[in-house]
């Protein structure tokens, strides 16, 4: 005789199950593929090398407990996708262009931390093998994941730490190379990018260089118009001389005594003699009125 019946027992093991079907179902499902991490879509970096060299110490040189192969883009893979994308040899002088890769890892920390890190230089080599120009950048970066997502190093963990990691590299690496090698930049065609072309002009020491617009051409509308000023001939004005207290000249007297005086037209407040004759006043006592004899 069973203690227990066969419903009964169905009933338990759903009971016991279900904690787990919905544990199951409550957790984030992990992507399981990723976009590649790829820079065709910007511009290339032209150098002025003939060849450009990708170097990887990282595996030559790995760093204890690096978890970063594990990522489904591993940031070593990740730096050489960037250089191919970014970086383009368009001279033909010989040198060489040597990207080295010298770190590439994430660490998971305790604590449930991941530590990236990406360290990277640019060397421009004469065509003898000595080093001519150098640029380098480098990238840290920590991403501390919710572990109610899954794993703390799962691979959409590690994937969102390299993406994270390479787009401040993109940058860092740009600008570095535009700081430190700007000599060193050509366009697709190899001109160095930013150059004026200098000229010197003829005429000895006193020349000076100066950029030489090459969107001119030789024609009426750019020659040189020269503008003559013309001359005019000023008369030299001769400053009369005065000396002062000398004896007016006969023609001055001409002309001071030919117009009358507006102040003293009789003369008066000269000391000349005035030409005409005064009439004085008779004395008292003596004036006659008309038709009388009689003296007042």
């Amino acid at each position: 005789m069973t203690l227990f019946s066969h419903p009964f027992k169905l009933s338990c093991a759903v009971a016991l199950a279900l904690p787990a079907l919905l544990a199951g179902c409550s957790s984030t499902p992990q992507p399981t593929s990723f976009a590649p991490l790829r820079y065709t879509y910007l511009g290339q970096i032209n150098l002025n090398a003939s060849r450009l060299e990708i170097l990887d110490n990282s595996t030559t040189n790995p760093v204890e407990g690096d978890i970063g192969p594990r990522a489904p883009t591993p940031p070593a893979q990740a730096l050489r996708d960037m250089a191919q994308d970014r970086l383009a040899a368009a001279s033909s002088n010989g040198s060489t262009a040597q990207f080295v890769i010298d770190r590439a890892s994430i660490l998971h920390e305790t604590g449930g931390t991941l530590n990236g890190q990406m360290d990277v230089h640019l060397d421009i080599l004469n065509p003898g093998g000595t080093q001519a120009a150098h640029a380098e950048a480098h990238v840290t970066r920590m991403l501390r994941p919710d572990p109610a997502q899954g794993d703390v190093d799962s691979q959409a963990n590690l994937y969102d730490l390299t993406r994270d990691m390479m787009q401040n590299m993109n940058v860092e690496l740009e600008y570095q190379i535009r700081s430190s090698l700007r000599t060193w930049l050509v366009d697709a065609g190899g001109t160095p990018v930013g150059s004026a072309i200098q000229t010197q002009q003829l005429g000895g020491s006193a020349a000076t260089s100066a950029p030489t617009d090459t969107n001119s051409t030789t024609n009426p509308a750019n020659a040189p118009v020269t503008v003559e000023t013309p001359k005019v001939d000023v008369p030299a004005i001769t400053t009369p001389a005065v000396t002062v207290g000398s004896t007016p000249s006969t023609a001055a007297k001409a002309i001071t005594n030919s117009e009358p005086d507006a102040v003293f037209p009789a003369g008066e407040g000269d000391d000349t003699p005035a030409s005409t004759p005064k009439v004085m006043s008779p004395k008292a006592g003596y004036l006659k009125l008309p038709g009388s004899s009689k003296t007042q």
